[in-house]
């Protein structure tokens, strides 16, 4: 048996582009079969000043939302803390693995940070850094020395990530010896959103430390779902 892990998701308590509460997210990946789901909800200097709260409140906001997963979850689905991270003055995006509330709340000055920096610092306290659909328009690819890796299916359908060329770059960037984790997110934001992408492992992902020691030792499947690929590209439909 494969268990299901979900790398990249949004709920409308935090992220302003999300229209599905956290509690009918979990309801949803329980019904499609997931054993942990990883929220991602954005973290940026946009959404804060959509808010209208302080760099403080944002990150609790994100926390609490987090909280509100869970609570909905309880011991059916485990939930773990992620965020989608925005420098001012890009469009990139960055999920973070193994940031805490103390974390988010200790560094202030993140949103204004150069992409290096913000990857050493990650670095230091054991935290990864996947850079998000790197193959849409207007994102820039980050030279893989300062991120951990790429993503490389992202299953949002009302967007092109040019999924199959991301995968192209990152098997190609391995094959030259690079150290790079590839991963797969659904990039869920609402209702009409089914999961697509995420990983599967031979244990459940039960804590973000197990996460992160799965994804460096590569031991995980890719989930690249054909629906996603019908609806973005009209492509066969494949399997994995």
């Amino acid at each position: 048996m494969k268990y299901k892990t979900e790398l990249h998701c949004h709920t409308a308590e935090a992220s302003s582009c999300a229209h599905e509460t956290a509690a009918a997210t979990v309801e949803k990946y329980i019904r499609h079969g997931y054993a942990t789901l990883v929220l991602t909800n954005h973290l940026s200097h946009g959404e804060q000043e959509a808010h209208g709260l302080t760099y403080r409140e944002e990150a609790e906001r994100v926390w609490r939302a987090y909280e509100l997963a869970k609570e909905a979850a309880k011991d059916r689905l485990n939930v773990l803390f992620g965020v989608e991270l925005c420098l001012m003055g890009a469009r990139n995006d960055y999920l973070l693995f193994g940031v805490t509330k103390n974390f988010l709340l200790e560094h202030e000055g993140i949103f204004s940070m150069r992409v290096w920096d913000v990857h050493d610092m990650c670095y230091d306290e054991g935290i990864l850094m996947i850079q998000a659909h790197p193959m849409r328009n207007n994102m820039t690819v980050i030279d893989p020395e300062n991120v951990d890796g790429y993503e490389v299916f992202n299953g949002d359908m009302d967007s092109d990530s040019q999924n199959d060329v991301a995968l192209a770059l990152a098997t190609y960037l391995r094959e030259s010896g690079k150290t790079l984790i590839m991963t797969s997110g659904s990039d869920h934001h609402n209702p009409d959103h089914l999961p697509t992408g995420g990983i599967t492992t031979d244990e459940p992902i039960t804590s973000i430390d197990q996460l992160i020691a799965v994804l460096r030792s590569g031991e995980f499947g890719l989930i690249r779902s054909d629906l996603a690929y019908r609806r973005l590209w009209g492509a066969k439909a494949r399997k994995e």
